[in-house]
């Protein structure tokens, strides 16, 4: 009775220890595909001659104009990073709003803006969509002409719900939308020619696509830093917006980060050198200790931007954005694909 006692308990502590050595909570959520269809059109589509005045104030009078008169307003970014698409970014931020401007040949083709105290005017920061509807022009689909070419982005449903895009005379709006919310929470003011080349939706052509020049696996690397810090910046911001505290950025979290990012990568293009992409595997190689851990993917999205947008009105991916629990970060970015790794780590008096 006793012997048979001795070998009930050895074979529960076993069981124990197994329990809370392969046990710890993983989630790996199935991977967010963005938009890339881009096909040619037979047909040339009819252009309305009726565009909306551009706006005469606020961030959008400054995408075509030189980017000296951008520093006079706001001084020196925080930092200079390259671009998939030939121009460089100009970050800026603070503790009540972030911003990415596109710079090329020192002329802005782009302004990003986000955060909690922001002006994105003439639109208002947590506008409802029913509003802006009320208000405003929209259209599923909306032409860009350049020289003879015919662009025509294609706006789905969940477009409709979470990135708007309205045309202006001489610019783009790209309004970022919560769609659990249903309020604005980014807007971006961009030219055509760059709206083209980053194809942020579905779009279809007549005449040539504008081809950006491919980098170089040196510049390639370095756009995958620049975009992997914005998705880490852009990830707090986000939590902010939403009351949560910001997550700390964790340096051998990211290396794992990217090493299952591009594992993902070259399995779905069917390498045969892939990786092992096993999240809890990958963590405990690399001495990552954590009590959850959860896994986002976003593919082929044009840039960080529009990754965290994807993300946030993805339900899975979002729960694990905006989720208390956790409290460090990895992110990282390989080409257009993008990934966050967020781990429950307990402080080390507590682990102790």
């Amino acid at each position: 009775m006793l012997k048979a006692l001795l070998r009930f308990l050895v074979l529960f502590v076993i069981l124990l220890i197994g329990f809370f050595y392969f046990d710890q909570p993983v989630k790996e959520n199935e991977p967010l595909k963005g938009p890339t269809k881009t096909v040619p059109n037979t047909t040339a589509p009819q252009l309305s001659g009726d565009v909306q005045q551009r706006p005469k104030t606020g961030w959008s009078t400054y995408v075509g104009k030189d980017i000296s008169t951008f520093e006079k307003k706001m001084g020196q970014p925080i930092r200079k990073g390259p671009s998939a698409y030939g121009f460089t970014w100009w970050v800026y931020g603070d503790e009540n709003q972030y911003m990415l401007v596109g710079v090329e040949k020192d002329k802005i083709n782009q302004v990003y803006v986000t955060g909690t105290r922001v002006d994105f005017a003439p639109f208002k920061m947590g506008q409802t969509l029913d509003e802006l509807y009320r208000t405003t022009i929209t259209d599923m689909e909306v032409n860009i002409k350049i020289q003879q070419n015919i662009y025509t982005m294609v706006l789905s449903e969940e477009d409709l719900q979470s990135r708007l895009l309205i045309m202006y005379n001489g610019v783009l709006a790209q309004l970022y939308f919560d769609s659990a919310t249903k309020k604005l929470m980014a807007v971006r003011y961009i030219d055509g020619e760059t709206l083209v080349k980053q194809k942020p939706y579905d779009m279809t052509y007549v005449g040539e696509v504008i081809e950006t020049k491919k980098p170089s696996s040196f510049e390639q690397e370095k756009i995958n830093q620049e975009n992997a810090q914005q998705l880490f910046e852009l990830s707090n911001v986000y939590r902010e917006i939403n009351d949560l505290p910001a997550l700390e950025k964790d340096g051998k979290l990211s290396e794992v980060t990217s090493t299952q990012l591009k594992g993902l990568v070259m399995e779905r293009l069917a390498k045969s050198d892939a990786p092992d992409t096993d999240l809890q595997s990958l963590l405990k190689e690399n001495d990552v200790d954590f009590e959850e851990t959860a896994e986002n993917i976003a593919e082929d999205y044009a840039d960080a931007a529009d990754a965290i947008s994807g993300i946030l009105n993805s339900e899975k991916h979002r729960q694990d954005l905006l989720n208390v629990t956790y409290n460090h970060l990895g992110t990282a970015s390989f080409e257009n694909n993008f990934a966050q790794i967020f781990i429950e780590q307990k402080p080390e008096s507590d682990s102790k």
